[in-house]
């Protein structure tokens, strides 16, 4: 595989089929729009290699320690936190006029794979035309590659044939801890029981 810097890349998440490209290219970012019949501007959630990738981005609350992070990411869950939080500086066009960003990391295979091929965080968004059903099964992923993104890698990894097809659950975060749940997925429940242990030590 060899996935160059403008590459947009198809592949299994934990719960949906996904499209995604480099964090560092306009290119790719607008490929995606353009394949997703969606405006330029909006902005997507990033993916890491691993948590700590993300916990050393961030400048986050003494209470939000790299354990917290950790199992929050095991939970079918998006993190949506403050750029103004951030160490370093992303893309404006990265980010839209958004405030804030959503981060995401997976254990699996197929992220460590293309984080080691592009050696940067990347763009994910759920592989679909806006508006419709995600896709779960490597069969529809195959005729959506097809018919609407042929330049693109496709990657199946190890998946099985059929995805869960239930959205992560999407937690806002402020730097206060001030916290809203902004789209319920399959484990939110256990989730809320997690952001509580930021009160209580």
């Amino acid at each position: 595989m060899v996935i160059k810097v403008d590459d947009v890349f198809i592949y299994p998440t934990d719960t949906v089929w996904g499209i995604g490209c480099s964090l560092y290219s306009e290119i790719g970012h607008s490929k995606i729009a353009e394949i997703k019949k969606t405006a330029k501007n909006k902005p997507l959630s990033i993916m890491f290699a691993s948590v700590q990738d993300i916990f050393d981005l961030f400048h986050f609350p003494e209470e939000v320690t790299y354990l917290w992070l950790e199992e929050f990411f095991t939970l079918e869950s998006t993190l949506i936190f403050p750029v103004k939080a951030l160490k370093t500086k992303i893309p404006k066009w990265a980010i839209g006029d958004s405030d804030y960003v959503s981060l995401r990391t997976l254990n699996l295979d197929v992220i460590k794979d293309i984080s080691n091929e592009i050696q940067t965080p990347f763009f994910t968004t759920s592989l679909n035309l806006t508006g419709s059903t995600p896709i779960t099964n490597i069969e529809d992923a195959r005729v959506f590659w097809q018919a609407y993104a042929p330049d693109a890698h496709f990657l199946p990894s190890k998946v099985t044939s059929e995805l869960s097809g239930l959205s992560s659950t999407i937690v806002l975060l402020e730097e206060n801890l001030d916290f809203e749940i902004k789209r319920k997925g399959r484990r939110v429940e256990e989730i809320k029981k997690h952001i509580m242990k930021l009160f209580f030590k």
